[in-house]
């Protein structure tokens, strides 16, 4: 029978060997892993920063867009030529009220509030009254709380404005106003 306790050292040296390095590639494993979710859990936080200042810019192009378009509204209603025109709601929509400042060099700014939300396939049409006939100024969309103003550019080789209205008009807009006058 053999005596199993007396082994040469270099027998016990190979297997200490071989479990240090066991040991050592699992604490190197539990290292990358760790080191792995560390790096997932930066590049999300990256994505996420690079998200947000994106939207921060947008916010803030969309605020400067809106500046300049407040400030260009205020440098057309105080130019000394410029005419104001108030609207008031029909039978049909007696809440409703406007008011637009006209320049005939600058443009037209309108403005209204009371105005219902029309129905999907229709829009409302903004018309300049002359001793003739209507000319068209544009299609404007009314906001949720029924309230919308809009810029537009002058109206060229058009006579003499007498006043405006407000219409509902097949989406898109017409030639000549077809639709119930909301705003006169």
């Amino acid at each position: 029978m053999t005596d199993t306790t007396s082994r040469p050292l270099s027998f016990w040296a190979g297997w200490i060997s071989a479990a240090v390095f066991l040991v050592i590639a699992a604490v190197a494993g539990v290292y990358v892993a760790t080191a792995q979710n560390q790096v997932e859990d930066v590049t999300l936080r990256l994505v996420d920063a690079v998200n947000k200042l994106q939207m921060s810019e947008l916010t803030a192009t969309d605020a400067v867009a809106r500046a300049d378009a407040i400030q260009a509204n205020l440098s057309l209603i105080t130019l000394p030529e410029v005419a104001e025109f108030s609207l008031r709601g029909t039978p049909a929509v007696p809440n409703a009220h406007g008011r637009i400042f006209s320049s005939r060099a600058r443009g037209i700014l309108f403005s209204a509030t009371g105005l219902p939300l029309p129905l999907d396939n229709q829009t409302y049409q903004l018309w300049l009254k002359t001793k003739g006939a209507p000319v068209n100024v544009g299609v404007v969309t009314a906001g949720p709380d029924g309230s919308v103003t809009a810029g537009f550019d002058p109206v060229d080789g058009t006579p003499a404005a007498v006043g405006f209205m407000l219409t509902l008009e097949p989406r898109g807009g017409v030639d000549a106003p077809t639709g119930p006058v909301t705003l006169q």
